[in-house]
Protein backbone atom coordinates (compact mmCIF):
# COMPACT_ATOMS: atom_id res chain seq x y z
CA UNK A 1 0.00 0.00 0.00
CA UNK A 2 2.87 2.17 0.13
CA UNK A 3 2.76 2.12 -3.44
CA UNK A 4 -0.17 2.36 -4.16
CA UNK A 5 0.16 4.06 -7.31
CA UNK A 6 1.34 0.54 -8.85
CA UNK A 7 -1.32 -1.67 -7.47
CA UNK A 8 -2.32 -4.58 -9.78
CA UNK A 9 -5.84 -4.63 -10.64
CA UNK A 10 -6.14 -8.08 -8.59
CA UNK A 11 -4.40 -10.19 -5.57
CA UNK A 12 -4.88 -13.06 -4.47
CA UNK A 13 -4.03 -14.00 -0.95
CA UNK A 14 -3.55 -17.36 0.40
CA UNK A 15 -2.75 -18.50 3.82
CA UNK A 16 -4.06 -21.46 6.34
CA UNK A 17 -6.95 -21.14 7.92
CA UNK A 18 -7.48 -19.15 11.27
CA UNK A 19 -4.44 -16.63 10.44
CA UNK A 20 -6.68 -13.42 9.56
CA UNK A 21 -6.70 -13.20 5.82
CA UNK A 22 -9.84 -11.51 6.03
CA UNK A 23 -8.69 -9.15 8.27
CA UNK A 24 -6.08 -8.26 5.87
CA UNK A 25 -7.88 -7.96 3.14
CA UNK A 26 -10.14 -5.43 4.89
CA UNK A 27 -7.18 -3.76 6.12
CA UNK A 28 -6.21 -3.53 2.80
CA UNK A 29 -9.78 -2.25 1.20
CA UNK A 30 -9.63 0.22 3.77
CA UNK A 31 -6.11 1.78 3.00
CA UNK A 32 -6.73 1.61 -0.86
CA UNK A 33 -9.97 3.76 -0.32
CA UNK A 34 -8.51 6.12 1.92
CA UNK A 35 -7.99 9.60 1.14
CA UNK A 36 -5.29 10.36 3.51
CA UNK A 37 -3.36 7.19 3.63
CA UNK A 38 -0.63 7.40 7.01
CA UNK A 39 2.36 4.83 6.33
CA UNK A 40 0.11 2.39 3.87
CA UNK A 41 -2.80 2.08 6.42
CA UNK A 42 -6.15 3.61 7.12
CA UNK A 43 -6.03 7.05 8.63
CA UNK A 44 -9.09 6.04 10.40
CA UNK A 45 -10.63 10.14 10.30
CA UNK A 46 -11.13 10.74 6.94
CA UNK A 47 -15.16 10.51 5.26
CA UNK A 48 -13.86 7.51 3.13
CA UNK A 49 -13.02 5.85 6.97
CA UNK A 50 -16.24 6.98 8.47
CA UNK A 51 -18.27 5.29 5.61
CA UNK A 52 -16.37 2.10 6.36
CA UNK A 53 -16.82 2.39 9.47
CA UNK A 54 -20.52 2.64 9.66
CA UNK A 55 -20.57 -0.36 6.78
CA UNK A 56 -21.63 1.54 4.22
CA UNK A 57 -18.95 3.09 1.70
CA UNK A 58 -20.13 3.04 -2.14
CA UNK A 59 -16.91 2.22 -3.37
CA UNK A 60 -16.24 -1.30 -1.57
CA UNK A 61 -18.19 -4.38 -2.40
CA UNK A 62 -17.94 -8.10 -0.38
CA UNK A 63 -18.88 -11.21 -1.68
CA UNK A 64 -19.22 -14.26 0.63
CA UNK A 65 -21.18 -17.26 1.21
CA UNK A 66 -25.28 -16.84 2.26
CA UNK A 67 -24.02 -19.11 5.37
CA UNK A 68 -21.39 -16.46 6.26
CA UNK A 69 -23.72 -13.62 6.13
CA UNK A 70 -25.65 -15.04 8.45
CA UNK A 71 -23.10 -15.86 11.15
CA UNK A 72 -21.77 -12.12 10.95
CA UNK A 73 -24.77 -11.18 11.71
CA UNK A 74 -25.45 -13.68 14.41
CA UNK A 75 -22.34 -12.76 16.26
CA UNK A 76 -23.11 -9.01 15.87
CA UNK A 77 -26.53 -9.98 17.79
CA UNK A 78 -28.32 -8.74 14.58
CA UNK A 79 -31.26 -10.47 12.51
CA UNK A 80 -32.97 -13.79 13.04
CA UNK A 81 -31.73 -17.30 11.97
CA UNK A 82 -33.77 -18.04 8.66
CA UNK A 83 -35.36 -20.93 8.59
CA UNK A 84 -33.89 -22.00 5.33
CA UNK A 85 -30.28 -23.40 5.25
CA UNK A 86 -28.08 -20.79 3.42
CA UNK A 87 -25.84 -21.55 0.77
CA UNK A 88 -22.06 -22.63 1.83
CA UNK A 89 -21.42 -21.33 -1.57
CA UNK A 90 -21.02 -18.10 -3.55
CA UNK A 91 -23.54 -18.00 -5.92
CA UNK A 92 -23.47 -16.99 -9.77
CA UNK A 93 -25.94 -14.03 -8.83
CA UNK A 94 -23.99 -13.05 -6.30
CA UNK A 95 -21.09 -12.06 -8.61
CA UNK A 96 -23.42 -10.69 -11.35
CA UNK A 97 -24.83 -8.40 -8.78
CA UNK A 98 -21.81 -6.97 -8.77
CA UNK A 99 -21.32 -6.03 -12.15
CA UNK A 100 -22.92 -2.57 -12.09
CA UNK A 101 -20.63 -1.37 -9.42
CA UNK A 102 -17.69 -2.46 -11.25
CA UNK A 103 -18.85 -0.49 -14.45
CA UNK A 104 -19.79 2.52 -12.63
CA UNK A 105 -17.50 5.62 -11.90
CA UNK A 106 -16.27 5.32 -8.08
CA UNK A 107 -17.98 8.00 -5.71
CA UNK A 108 -14.87 9.47 -4.60
CA UNK A 109 -12.73 9.51 -7.56
CA UNK A 110 -10.36 7.16 -5.84
CA UNK A 111 -10.53 2.95 -6.20
CA UNK A 112 -13.11 0.59 -5.97
CA UNK A 113 -12.43 -2.70 -4.31
CA UNK A 114 -14.13 -6.01 -4.78
CA UNK A 115 -13.60 -8.03 -1.80
CA UNK A 116 -14.11 -12.12 -2.22
CA UNK A 117 -13.73 -15.00 0.38
CA UNK A 118 -13.44 -17.76 0.93
CA UNK A 119 -12.49 -17.82 -3.21
CA UNK A 120 -12.47 -21.65 -3.14
CA UNK A 121 -16.65 -21.06 -2.51
CA UNK A 122 -17.02 -20.23 -5.92
CA UNK A 123 -18.51 -22.90 -8.25
CA UNK A 124 -17.57 -23.17 -11.86
CA UNK A 125 -20.12 -20.85 -12.87
CA UNK A 126 -19.40 -18.26 -10.79
CA UNK A 127 -15.93 -18.05 -10.92
CA UNK A 128 -16.00 -17.83 -14.85
CA UNK A 129 -18.19 -15.24 -14.32
CA UNK A 130 -15.81 -12.98 -12.00
CA UNK A 131 -13.35 -14.34 -14.94
CA UNK A 132 -14.84 -11.38 -17.68
CA UNK A 133 -13.78 -8.87 -14.26
CA UNK A 134 -10.57 -10.05 -13.75
CA UNK A 135 -9.44 -9.86 -17.46
CA UNK A 136 -10.86 -6.65 -18.58
CA UNK A 137 -10.99 -4.32 -15.63
CA UNK A 138 -11.91 -1.11 -15.42
CA UNK A 139 -9.26 1.26 -13.92
CA UNK A 140 -8.73 1.84 -10.23
CA UNK A 141 -10.30 -0.82 -9.65
CA UNK A 142 -8.18 -3.23 -6.50
CA UNK A 143 -10.08 -7.10 -6.36
CA UNK A 144 -8.32 -9.17 -3.31
CA UNK A 145 -9.72 -12.90 -3.44
CA UNK A 146 -8.48 -14.94 0.16
CA UNK A 147 -8.59 -18.41 -0.14
CA UNK A 148 -6.84 -21.42 2.46
CA UNK A 149 -7.12 -23.45 -0.40
CA UNK A 150 -5.66 -21.82 -3.59
CA UNK A 151 -5.46 -25.03 -5.70
CA UNK A 152 -8.87 -25.52 -5.52
CA UNK A 153 -9.53 -22.23 -7.71
CA UNK A 154 -9.87 -22.29 -11.61
CA UNK A 155 -6.53 -22.64 -13.16
CA UNK A 156 -7.53 -19.05 -14.89
CA UNK A 157 -8.51 -17.09 -11.79
CA UNK A 158 -5.16 -17.79 -10.12
CA UNK A 159 -3.14 -16.90 -13.15
CA UNK A 160 -4.69 -13.57 -13.50
CA UNK A 161 -3.98 -12.33 -9.58
CA UNK A 162 -0.97 -11.72 -8.25
CA UNK A 163 -0.25 -14.29 -5.09
CA UNK A 164 0.55 -12.83 -1.59
CA UNK A 165 1.43 -15.70 0.65
CA UNK A 166 0.18 -15.09 4.82
CA UNK A 167 1.74 -16.80 6.93
CA UNK A 168 1.00 -17.67 10.64
CA UNK A 169 2.30 -15.01 13.04
CA UNK A 170 5.61 -16.18 15.77
CA UNK A 171 3.87 -18.60 18.67
CA UNK A 172 4.40 -15.76 21.51
CA UNK A 173 2.47 -12.99 19.59
CA UNK A 174 -0.27 -15.20 19.03
CA UNK A 175 -0.23 -16.61 22.19
CA UNK A 176 -0.31 -13.05 23.62
CA UNK A 177 -2.89 -12.01 21.41
CA UNK A 178 -5.37 -15.34 23.02
CA UNK A 179 -4.43 -14.44 26.35
CA UNK A 180 -5.38 -10.65 25.58
CA UNK A 181 -8.75 -12.28 23.99
CA UNK A 182 -9.20 -14.15 27.52
CA UNK A 183 -9.14 -17.64 25.84
CA UNK A 184 -8.66 -19.81 28.58
CA UNK A 185 -5.52 -22.25 28.30
CA UNK A 186 -3.96 -20.50 25.02
CA UNK A 187 -0.90 -22.67 24.67
CA UNK A 188 -3.48 -25.58 24.33
CA UNK A 189 -5.49 -23.91 21.72
CA UNK A 190 -2.98 -22.57 19.59
CA UNK A 191 -1.19 -26.23 19.51
CA UNK A 192 -4.78 -27.24 18.78
CA UNK A 193 -5.14 -24.81 15.61
CA UNK A 194 -1.80 -25.67 14.14
CA UNK A 195 -0.18 -22.05 14.82
CA UNK A 196 -3.42 -20.42 13.48
CA UNK A 197 -4.55 -17.60 16.30
CA UNK A 198 -8.21 -17.11 15.03
CA UNK A 199 -8.89 -20.50 14.63
CA UNK A 200 -7.79 -21.20 18.04
CA UNK A 201 -9.75 -18.71 19.40
CA UNK A 202 -13.06 -20.77 17.43
CA UNK A 203 -11.79 -23.86 18.63
CA UNK A 204 -11.63 -22.96 22.29
CA UNK A 205 -15.68 -21.54 22.25
CA UNK A 206 -17.48 -24.07 24.50
CA UNK A 207 -19.60 -25.30 21.87
CA UNK A 208 -16.81 -26.43 19.71
CA UNK A 209 -14.72 -27.44 22.92
CA UNK A 210 -17.31 -29.80 24.09
CA UNK A 211 -17.77 -31.18 20.23
CA UNK A 212 -14.58 -31.84 20.30
CA UNK A 213 -14.37 -33.80 23.39
CA UNK A 214 -17.39 -35.81 22.88
CA UNK A 215 -15.29 -36.87 18.96
CA UNK A 216 -12.18 -37.56 20.56
CA UNK A 217 -13.60 -39.84 23.35
CA UNK A 218 -15.19 -41.60 20.11
CA UNK A 219 -11.89 -41.91 18.13
CA UNK A 220 -10.00 -43.15 21.44
CA UNK A 221 -12.06 -46.23 22.18
CA UNK A 222 -9.63 -49.17 22.33
CA UNK A 223 -12.45 -50.80 20.06
CA UNK A 224 -12.76 -48.07 17.54
CA UNK A 225 -15.67 -45.47 16.99
CA UNK A 226 -19.59 -46.08 17.84
CA UNK A 227 -19.88 -44.70 14.29
CA UNK A 228 -23.84 -45.57 13.63
CA UNK A 229 -25.00 -43.60 17.38
CA UNK A 230 -22.36 -40.94 16.78
CA UNK A 231 -23.27 -39.94 13.37
CA UNK A 232 -26.77 -39.81 14.08
CA UNK A 233 -25.81 -36.43 16.13
CA UNK A 234 -23.85 -34.97 13.12
CA UNK A 235 -25.65 -32.35 11.26
CA UNK A 236 -25.05 -30.10 8.19
CA UNK A 237 -23.38 -27.28 10.02
CA UNK A 238 -21.49 -29.95 11.92
CA UNK A 239 -19.92 -31.60 8.98
CA UNK A 240 -16.95 -29.58 8.39
CA UNK A 241 -15.99 -29.62 12.17
CA UNK A 242 -16.39 -33.26 12.04
CA UNK A 243 -14.09 -33.75 9.33
CA UNK A 244 -11.16 -30.50 10.52
CA UNK A 245 -11.02 -32.55 13.74
CA UNK A 246 -10.90 -36.11 12.60
CA UNK A 247 -7.91 -34.98 10.13
CA UNK A 248 -5.97 -33.59 13.03
CA UNK A 249 -6.47 -36.52 14.94
CA UNK A 250 -5.45 -39.02 12.13
CA UNK A 251 -2.08 -36.47 11.37
CA UNK A 252 -1.40 -36.87 15.03
CA UNK A 253 -1.38 -40.45 14.64
CA UNK A 254 1.12 -40.55 12.55
CA UNK A 255 3.14 -38.03 14.54
CA UNK A 256 3.77 -40.08 17.14
CA UNK A 257 4.25 -43.35 14.88
CA UNK A 258 7.15 -41.46 12.76
CA UNK A 259 8.47 -38.68 15.41
CA UNK A 260 7.01 -39.72 18.80
CA UNK A 261 4.84 -37.12 19.86
CA UNK A 262 1.56 -35.19 18.70
CA UNK A 263 0.95 -31.57 17.22
CA UNK A 264 -2.69 -30.91 17.99
CA UNK A 265 -3.58 -33.39 20.92
CA UNK A 266 -0.96 -32.82 23.15
CA UNK A 267 -3.17 -33.86 25.94
CA UNK A 268 -3.84 -36.99 24.34
CA UNK A 269 -0.97 -38.95 24.01
CA UNK A 270 -1.34 -41.98 25.71
CA UNK A 271 -4.86 -42.22 24.02
CA UNK A 272 -2.57 -41.23 20.56
CA UNK A 273 -0.35 -43.76 21.35
CA UNK A 274 -2.54 -46.53 22.16
CA UNK A 275 -4.60 -46.13 18.93
CA UNK A 276 -1.30 -45.77 16.37
CA UNK A 277 0.07 -49.85 17.20
CA UNK A 278 -2.87 -50.89 15.88
CA UNK A 279 -2.74 -48.88 12.72
CA UNK A 280 -0.99 -49.42 9.52
CA UNK A 281 1.15 -46.27 8.39
CA UNK A 282 -0.16 -46.85 4.89
CA UNK A 283 -3.81 -47.05 6.28
CA UNK A 284 -3.41 -43.66 7.71
CA UNK A 285 -1.85 -41.62 5.02
CA UNK A 286 -4.91 -43.34 2.99
CA UNK A 287 -7.37 -42.17 5.64
CA UNK A 288 -6.13 -38.39 5.57
CA UNK A 289 -6.39 -38.36 1.81
CA UNK A 290 -10.08 -39.29 2.07
CA UNK A 291 -10.89 -37.04 4.98
CA UNK A 292 -9.15 -34.58 2.27
CA UNK A 293 -11.48 -35.15 -0.37
CA UNK A 294 -14.20 -34.87 2.23
CA UNK A 295 -13.38 -31.51 3.44
CA UNK A 296 -13.89 -30.36 -0.47
CA UNK A 297 -17.66 -31.91 -0.11
CA UNK A 298 -18.18 -30.33 2.93
CA UNK A 299 -20.12 -27.46 1.12
CA UNK A 300 -22.38 -29.63 -0.55
CA UNK A 301 -25.88 -31.23 0.35
CA UNK A 302 -24.65 -34.35 1.31
CA UNK A 303 -26.67 -36.76 3.65
CA UNK A 304 -24.26 -35.55 7.14
CA UNK A 305 -25.19 -38.58 8.89
CA UNK A 306 -24.14 -41.01 6.09
CA UNK A 307 -20.67 -39.11 5.49
CA UNK A 308 -20.17 -38.73 9.08
CA UNK A 309 -20.63 -42.74 9.34
CA UNK A 310 -18.59 -43.00 6.32
CA UNK A 311 -15.35 -41.65 7.69
CA UNK A 312 -15.75 -43.12 11.08
CA UNK A 313 -16.22 -46.67 9.73
CA UNK A 314 -13.11 -45.89 7.65
CA UNK A 315 -10.79 -44.75 10.63
CA UNK A 316 -12.29 -48.06 12.56
CA UNK A 317 -11.04 -49.87 9.94
CA UNK A 318 -7.41 -47.75 9.30
CA UNK A 319 -6.85 -48.01 13.25
CA UNK A 320 -7.94 -51.62 13.65
CA UNK A 321 -4.88 -53.82 12.10
CA UNK A 322 -5.87 -57.77 12.22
Amino acid sequence: MADRERLPHALLVHGATGIGKTQFIRALAAAALCERPQGGLACGACESCHWLEQGNHPDLREIVPEAAEEEEEAAEGEGAKAEKAKSLVIKIDQVRAVADFISLSTHRAGYRVLLVHPAEALPPAAANALLKTLEEPPPATLIVLASDRPARLLPTIRSRCRMVALKAPEPAKALAWLRAQGVAEPEAALAMAGGAPLLAQRLAQPEEAQFRRKLLAELAKPGGADALAFAATVDRGAVERLVFWMQTWVQDLVRVRLAGRARHHVEHGAALEARQRHAELEALFALDGELTAARRLASHPLNPRLLAEHLLLAYNRATARA
